[in-house]
């Protein structure tokens, strides 16, 4: 005995073609992307503070890797060194990152 889905009449084909699917998939997987990178730089702004905020600016995440511009070596070191693994803490905790890399620009 062959199970009958539920709802069905027998008068329309249950299965669907992949090429009639994909395009509203992919439109919104590229949407929620882009929402999670704009509230991942928001949440920097607010994350690094008044002080320091100013000297940096998030400049991309792809594939689970924060990039952020700095600008200063010194600033460069500094959080390199002393707040990454606070700022990973924090950011690892609202978001899925995998990396957080710092660039002198």
């Amino acid at each position: 005995m062959r199970r009958t889905p539920r709802n069905f009449d027998g008068t329309f084909l249950t299965g669907k073609c992949i090429s009639d699917l994909l395009p509203s998939a992919l439109k919104e997987i590229r949407e929620k992307a882009g929402q999670q990178t704009e509230e991942i730089f928001q949440f920097w702004r607010e994350l690094i503070g008044d002080k320091i905020g100013p000297l940096t600016e998030p400049i991309s995440f792809e594939e689970g890797v924060l990039t952020v511009k700095v600008k200063s070596s010194t600033l460069y070191s500094l959080l390199c060194y002393h707040e990454r693994p606070r700022l990973m803490k924090r950011l690892q905790e609202k978001f899925s990152i995998r990396n957080l890399v710092f660039r002198i620009g």
